[in-house]
């Protein structure tokens, strides 16, 4: 089965949000790109209108915000040992921010609740079915 005819049987999909160290030092008021503590309101105002909407209408399963990357911890396996290092893995300009699980009738409900998403937090997001 294609990845498309996959997309159409699953009602699920993860809407994930992706951010910089612009993007974290911007939220967090500091940096050349600091936004002001009302537009720091604004944005998460926006954000939970839109999680409650979702949410009432059924179609948000979940949503989460998560910490800045420098609090990440990678955890691998050598020999059956857990090896536990701090920071993320790769070194990328852009880290996960964030996600949501929705749960819509189509697929093209999906793409027009991301654009949503997309247009809360100024960038792009990644839409993916989830399977399970």
């Amino acid at each position: 089965m294609s990845d498309r005819a996959n997309a159409e049987v699953a009602v699920k999909y993860m809407v994930m949000t992706y951010g910089g160290p612009s993007d974290w030092e911007a939220l967090a008021g500091t940096g050349p790109n600091a936004m002001s503590p009302a537009e720091i309101a604004a944005h998460f105002e926006a954000m939970q209108a839109l999680q409650e909407e979702l949410a009432a209408t059924g179609e948000l399963v979940t949503a989460f915000g998560l910490s800045e990357p420098a609090s990440a911890q990678t955890v691998d396996l050598h020999g059956g040992t857990p090896v536990v290092s701090d920071g993320p893995y790769a070194e990328t300009k852009e880290f996960l921010a964030g996600f949501g699980i929705i749960d819509v009738a189509t697929h093209e409900r999906a793409i027009e609740l991301a654009a949503r998403f997309a247009g809360v937090v100024s960038t792009r997001v990644e839409l993916r079915p989830v399977y399970g």
